[in-house]
């Protein structure tokens, strides 16, 4: 079988030729957001006046079949090659474009400051990025080789590329996590000031929810806006964790309940070293004219309940 595509993945948690399933799933689901996005920019923009070109087409034409697991040292090595379906549609050179070019752009990131350039598109960035947590789980470095006719094109992908990205095409949000509804997978998190902010999460992410509810967490994920009014209408949550508060900060005041003695402390107060010392300090004097008003309170509520 002819050698098509090798994805090399390096770190301790793919050590050994052995992937966790969530892991690999997590990246064949985002490598084909990437070719399906990056086909429909290339084939349906230029095949717009063409009636044969379909999405369907397009799923058949970046179709590809994982065909080995094996190991390096210390990596897992993903051996593709192109299905029956994919190279019963056009012809081999589309596949190569479409492959090379979301390889390519990749490669470009890096030589950028700023990805927030027309030429790279977001929803493609996007699906770079649902790739790029896999290096917050212990992946520290994917590379691409792809086999072309003349020489194999190998591009790879770090952290710096995924923290470039994740930085203009995801929020982070950090808040108390005080609702959660595990049915609708829908949280909300107070941040330390402004509204509450909704975030969505997947069935894969129900487990850290479950056990984060009632912590401080930072959520980052991709911003949906409500086109009409410009606002925020939720996050859809790419990843969570919990966040440890100072314990001298407002935030822990307002979300924590000190103790007794926690409060005695931050707010100085100490033992009384003589009881006598608090002797006629209250109710105070009986001419002190506490007793007249209240008196007076009460008879102003009440000639305001009557005029109402």
């Amino acid at each position: 079988m002819n050698r098509f595509l090798e994805v090399m993945l390096e770190g301790e948690a793919v050590r050994g030729g052995r992937i966790p399933v969530s892991y690999l799933s997590a990246f064949l689901s985002g490598f084909q957001k990437v070719l399906y996005r990056t086909g429909f920019l290339l084939l349906g923009r230029k095949d717009k006046t063409d009636k044969t070109f379909t999405r369907q087409h397009l799923r058949q034409l970046i179709d590809i079949d994982l065909v080995k697991i094996t190991h390096g040292s210390p990596s897992t090595v993903l051996s593709f090659a192109r299905t029956t379906a994919s190279r019963s549609v056009w012809d081999d050179e589309e596949v190569m474009y479409i492959f090379e070019t979301a390889l390519i752009n990749l490669n470009e990131f890096q030589a950028f400051s700023d990805v927030v350039n027309p030429v790279f598109d977001r929803e493609l960035l996007l699906a770079w990025s649902t790739i790029g947590h896999l290096f917050l789980k212990g992946v520290s470095r994917i590379t691409f080789t792809l086999y072309r006719n003349d020489y194999p094109l190998r591009v790879r992908y770090t952290s710096r590329e995924f923290d470039l990205i994740r930085q203009h095409v995801l929020t982070t949000v950090e808040g108390y996590m005080f609702l959660t509804d595990l049915r609708r997978r829908r949280i909300s998190l107070q941040p330390h000031s402004g509204n509450a902010v909704s975030c969505v999460f997947t069935e894969e992410q129900e487990p850290d929810v479950r056990s984060m509810i009632g912590r401080f967490v930072r959520v980052v994920g991709e911003a949906v806006i409500n086109p009409a009014t410009g606002t925020l209408r939720y996050v859809r949550t790419h990843s969570i964790e919990p966040l440890e508060l100072d314990t001298e900060s407002d935030a822990y005041d307002f979300w924590t309940s000190r103790t007794i003695d926690e409060l005695a402390r931050q707010q100085r107060v100490q033992p009384v070293d003589n009881m006598e010392s608090l002797y006629g300090t209250w109710p105070g004097a009986t001419d002190d004219g506490f007793e007249q008003f209240v008196e007076d309170l009460r008879k102003w509520g009440d000639a305001e309940e009557h005029s109402l």
